[in-house]
């Protein structure tokens, strides 16, 4: 399921479970991971595209409302990616997500690990 050096990345996106962990594109407009390698413009590529997880995108969205993130930050954890939509739309959040933009040249997607 995941790449066993580092535990970084995992070749499906089938299992609800995993959606909070997930990295995505955050930024409209930039190219895919898998461009960015290609033409060797990935060394900024993750700080350029606001790669994280749909929870953390959710959380600055919040902070940048002058809300508190750490409830949704604990309730996320155990959503589907449908369900954490929906939850961010009822506090009126809407953020730009395209995990899709930022899978591997060998189409893995990133994950933020965790313990």
């Amino acid at each position: 399921r995941t790449d066993a050096e580092a535990d970084t990345m995992i070749d499906s996106n089938i299992d609800p479970v995993d959606h909070p962990f997930i990295k995505g594109v955050t930024t409209k407009g930039v190219e895919p991971l898998y461009e960015a390698i290609r033409t060797g413009k990935d060394k900024d590529w993750e700080q350029r595209a606001g790669c994280m997880t749909f929870p953390d995108a959710v959380a600055k969205a919040l902070k940048a409302k002058g809300k508190d993130s750490a409830q949704w930050l604990k309730d996320s954890m155990k959503m589907s990616m449908t369900q954490m939509k929906e939850a961010a739309s009822k506090m009126g959040v809407e953020v730009f997500f395209d995990w899709d933009a930022a899978r591997s040249v060998e189409g893995y997607y990133r994950i933020k690990g965790c313990t």
